[in-house]
């Protein structure tokens, strides 16, 4: 039998970049006994480990799954080009991470869908672990296919290829799968199936579910079929949260501790389809979330926290979120962050207060540049608000600002284009007015539309109108030195427009695709559109089609499943949008979108939350910064300690190495001192960088500390970490 596990750190390892991708060694990652399992589940995530890592999804039904001490739940990337290579020209199969074992010897793979241009990573991995593309050719042996995340709520394009889609909240569901698996194991598969479609909430299992072929080619649901809900959890303070975050080695895309404030969303956009299909609103308490801030920095060492949302300053009280936070976290010199801000004056001072003496760059998202298009989309945020805020942002010291926009929108011009280089320029003059080092970054994507949103009818623009965009804009904008454009690929966004309101036909061609090549899809330097074009053209599928307006009366690939916000009001809203007409936050007053008719006193319990909220922080005042920040005290002594590196650590960078040590400081509460500046660092020094892969016993490495502490104290607390 081949020992997978010797066979990567022997060869494979050292002949692949970033090999601390693939050790399974990270702080806080599971390993169970064999002989104390009874289910064995993969969570994959079909993009590289840079990117899954810090998915909050994967990390919650990871930490939810091995709290059941019968279930071992591993995870799995997308592994990189190079590793591919290397995997396959061994002839090994796909491994997880934590016991190198090959996916087809678990009783379930659970893909995580954040995005659609992800659909190749899926069929390449199912090949690299030797299990059917196909749901039909998956025999007894193999493993169950599950997939669930925001891209399931059109789960048509890739039902061909998953045996069961779980829709909704996942906390709840997957305990629930993990009991089926146990219940079902040893019997045949279709038995199996049996107890998921019975016990699981949210469970989709597509090639049960009777459709009709429409005379267009185009495939829906049998009319007479009810549609299937999407699981809920009616309370987050009474699922579980991983405090116990997996802290890598590599640095992720989102390096840091996202704390989950709240979930869902009542600003109602037109675009967004998480603000609909997460619906209603549910916070956790400010005493949860501050218990799981303390546990997670004790537990990880992370540097910094992130307030996680669709909308964290819509938390009912979030003054008092934020400075709860900062008081926490300050003295552990632990960073705040907010992901996203709203365009008024107090959510300036929230990012004051989270700012410390670090004043990098604060991000907006107005969307659409003129107010008649901004009334379209239901994002209303006049012009001079705008200008007000980021005014009064470069007053406060900060150097730069980030603009979010996105062109395709319906209803848009090229009027409407050009406002967003204007509306940039008139940020920037009334920024230089108050500070000469005001610039501002411009961020342009291209807009898609979504299911489960109002406008899911509206067409997909051309790559060729795009270009007509993109030219405008940078003739505009290219010659302003403070203004840096960033101009989204728009074959990209074309694809992604097809996968995302395709029927279920689709699936051949993704394979197809596969097939010819395409991988890594949302990525542009492996992007490769003419794999896909020929795939089309293979599978007998017209793009043009897919990406057509709808009509408001035809049935659509997606209409199963039901999100509780219903399709009567998509439709209002769509003609509302039309006509430029706003829709108030469902806080305010409901609009019977259809959730309160599932889910009356959750409807009523975030417009309560809400208005108390706003009773209670109606006098809040900003605290002074003195108050806040916490001091930088001098270090009192150097402290100089040798260790060893060797084993799998070898394969760490000298910079993954300097992350580790510095997040185990924090950990072991070593009163580590920091440099001045925008940005304190630890410091600690190194005689020597180690070249990856190279063994050593005699490395050295100096700390300066702001207390003093006798070398024993240092050595026993750091073993404990």
């Amino acid at each position: 039998m081949l020992n997978v596990k010797q066979i990567l750190i022997d060869d494979i390892l050292p002949a692949v970049q970033k090999p601390s991708r693939y050790l399974g060694n990270e702080l806080n990652a599971v390993h169970k006994d064999l002989a104390q399992v009874n289910v064995r589940i993969a969570l994959a995530f079909p993009d590289l480990y840079d990117l899954g890592l810090s998915n909050i999804g994967l990390m919650i039904l990871y930490r939810v799954l091995n709290d059941v001490p019968d279930v071992w739940c591993e995870r799995v990337y997308a592994p990189a080009v190079d590793m591919e290579a290397e995997i396959r020209a061994r002839g090994l199969p796909l491994f997880t991470l934590e016991s190198t074992t090959p996916l087809r010897d678990f009783d379930c793979v659970g893909f995580t869908l954040q995005y659609e241009l992800c659909y190749t990573n899926i069929v390449n991995m199912l090949d690299m672990a030797g299990i059917p593309f196909f749901s039909s050719l998956r025999s007894d042996r193999d493993p169950i296919i599950v997939a669930g995340g925001p891209v399931a709520f059109n789960p048509e394009p890739i039902s061909d290829l998953i045996d069961v889609i779980i829709l909704g909240d996942g906390e709840e569901a997957v305990l629930a799968l993990a009991r089926a698996l146990k219940t079902g194991r040893g019997r045949p598969r279709q038995e199996r199936l049996d107890l998921i479609q019975v016990e699981v909430p949210g469970a989709y299992i597509p090639a049960r579910f009777p459709t009709v072929t429409l005379p267009s080619g185009d495939i829906v649901r049998d009319p007479a079929v009810a549609p299937i809900k999407k699981a809920m959890i009616p309370d987050l303070n009474k699922v579980p949260f991983p405090t116990d975050y997996i802290v890598p080695y590599v640095q992720q895309v989102h390096d840091r501790i996202s704390l989950e404030v709240l979930r869902g969303c009542t600003q109602g956009c037109r675009f967004c389809q998480a603000g609909m299909i997460y619906r209603p609103v549910r916070e956790r308490s400010l005493e949860n979330i501050a218990a799981l801030t303390e546990e997670a920095i004790r537990k990880s060492g992370y540097e910094e926290i992130s307030l996680s949302s669709l909308s964290t300053c819509d938390y009912s009280r979030v003054k008092a979120l934020v400075e709860q936070q900062v008081r926490l976290t300050g003295p552990k010199n632990v960073s705040v962050g907010l992901p996203s801000l709203r365009l008024d004056s107090f959510s300036v001072d929230l990012a004051e207060m989270t700012s410390g003496v670090k004043k990098t760059g604060l991000t907006f998202a107005p969307e659409a540049a003129s107010d008649r298009l901004r009334a379209v989309i239901d994002k209303w945020i006049p012009d001079e608000e705008l200008i007000n805020t980021t005014r009064e942002v470069f007053s406060r010291g900060w150097e730069s600002v980030k603009l979010y926009f996105m062109i395709g929108l319906p209803t848009e011009t090229m009027d409407d284009v050009e406002a967003i280089a204007t509306l940039s320029e008139r940020v920037l003059k009334a920024g230089r007015q108050v500070n000469k080092r005001a610039r501002i970054h411009t961020s342009v994507s291209t807009f898609v539309p979504k299911p489960h949103t109002p406008f899911q009818w509206e067409r997909q623009v051309t790559m060729a109108e795009v270009k007509e965009k993109h030219d405008l804009l940078k003739k505009k904008l290219y010659p302003i030195r403070q203004i840096k454009v960033s101009l989204h690929d728009s074959p990209t966004s074309w694809l992604e427009g097809i996968l995302t309101r395709g029927d279920r036909r689709l699936g051949r061609t993704i394979v197809e695709a596969w097939r010819r090549g395409a991988r890594f899809d949302g990525w542009t330097e492996h992007f490769k559109p003419e794999a896909w074009s020929e795939a089309f053209l293979a599978t007998g599928i017209d793009p043009d089609r897919v990406n057509r307006r709808r009509t408001l009366e035809e049935p659509l690939p997606w209409d199963h499943i039901d999100c509780l916000v219903t399709k009567d009001y998509h439709k209002k809203e769509w003609l509302k949008a039309v006509a430029a007409g706003l829709t108030t936050d469902c806080r305010t007053a409901c609009h019977r979108c259809g959730v309160i008719d599932e889910h009356k006193q959750l409807c009523v319990n975030q417009i309560y939350t809400a208005r108390a909220g706003k009773k209670e922080e109606a006098g809040w005042t900003m605290p002074p910064m003195a108050e806040l920040t916490p001091p930088n005290p001098d270090s009192v002594m150097r402290l100089r300690f040798r260790f060893t590196k060797t084993g799998e650590i070898r394969f760490l960078s000298h910079l993954e190495l300097q992350s580790a040590m510095t997040r185990a400081f924090r950990r072991a509460e070593i009163p580590v001192a920091r440099s001045q500046g925008f940005n304190p660092h630890v410091k600690l020094s190194f005689a020597t960088a180690l070249p990856v892969g190279l063994i050593s016993h005699g490395e050295y490495a100096e700390i300066d500390l702001i207390n003093p502490m006798t070398a024993d104290e240092f050595l026993a607390r750091m073993e404990r970490v």
